[in-house]
């Protein structure tokens, strides 16, 4: 077995994908061992494989690269043929515009062997661009995978339970469990629906690890293992931001399956959509303040969930009964 996978997935990524592989080809391996690259063409129109190739060569390919193509779209689609090819003990997420530390995989791979019950370990994006942040990034730069995961490196609670995908580590041997307990990915499900195509921004790696705590494990983060994102210009619109923000109000929605129905007990499950209908118009009127712009954002903010948990209603318990399932078969956490 290897040490790291480093899986990598892009949909028409030529922009950035240049720098990502340069990066990879520079990490510190001199203590590892065996290395791999792992790349997925997300059903490109770009001929991505290709240039991934082509730029390997270019850098004197110094471990071994295998590309596959996934002509099914999504992520999650592509992560899943990804997996299936890996060797690693630990796989490495690094996305195509991301640019890792050069001492990134000693410092995730030490940290993980020193660290036995980590099954998940984060890192620190670091955002660039070619024009100036706007001044509301620094507010909001988790949601684009950049910034410290929790006030020091260690264990991600209570600030958050999960970390995001970019540079995320993880156990392939915990994965592994999961999934023989049932874990299979929701989104997966969920972006088969033609309304749902464009949810492209989050939700599986808060899926993986929570799949991979219900093996016993913990998520952690590391202040030092860090890499560069870099962020494209169309990408710092306030308009691109608050597409962001509603794809992640509607995968919260399916994403908080994990936190509420794998602690629940079973005698819950009958008809939980309309229980987590009623959930989101309790906490709003909670939360309620009597501010007209607080009114409309929150309004806004919570429409696209209803209208989904309407849409999925006849699937929304099969999701529960599924996890469910896959919690039966965990170990107790």
């Amino acid at each position: 077995m290897l040490d790291v996978s480093i899986l990598m997935c892009s949909y028409n990524g030529q922009s950035n994908i240049a720098g990502s592989i340069r990066a990879i080809a520079s990490l510190d391996i001199s203590e590892l061992q065996g290395v791999e690259l792992i790349f997925v063409d997300n059903g490109s129109t770009e001929n991505m494989e290709g240039l991934v190739q082509s730029l390997w060569k270019t850098y004197h390919a110094p471990f071994a690269l295998h590309t596959f193509t996934e002509k099914k779209s999504g992520k999650v689609s592509a992560l899943l043929q990804g997996l299936t090819a890996v060797r690693g003990k630990y796989v490495v997420i690094c996305d195509d515009d991301n640019e890792l530390a050069s001492n990134y995989l000693q410092i995730g791979c030490n940290y993980m062997e020193q660290h036995p019950t980590v099954g998940v370990l984060g890192g620190h994006g670091i955002p660039q661009a070619s024009v100036e942040l706007p001044n509301w990034f620094e507010a909001v730069k988790y949601n684009y995978a950049c910034g410290a995961q929790a006030t020091k490196t260690g264990n991600v609670q209570p600030e958050r339970n999960v970390v995001y995908g970019a540079g995320l580590c993880f156990r392939k041997s915990a994965y592994d469990r999961a999934v023989k307990n049932g874990f299979r990915f929701i989104f997966n499900y969920v972006r088969d629906n033609p309304r749902m195509r464009d949810m492209s921004n989050g939700g599986e790696d808060g899926e993986l690890c929570w799949a991979i705590k219900y093996q016993g494990y913990d998520v952690h983060y590391h202040a030092d293992l860090q890499f560069v994102h870099h962020i494209e210009s169309y990408k710092l619109s306030t308009d691109y931001y608050t597409s962001i923000k509603a794809r992640k109000t509607q995968c919260t929605l399916f994403a908080s399956l994990y936190y509420r129905v794998l602690t629940m007990p079973n005698s819950r499950v009958d008809k939980f959509w309309v229980k987590e209908l009623l959930y989101i118009f309790v906490n709003y009127f909670k939360n309620f303040k009597f501010n007209k712009h607080y009114f409309i954002g929150e309004i806004k903010r919570n429409r696209s969930n209803i209208k989904m948990l309407i849409h999925y209603r006849a699937k929304y318990d099969g999701y529960v009964n599924q996890l469910l399932s896959f919690r039966d078969n965990s170990i107790d956490v």
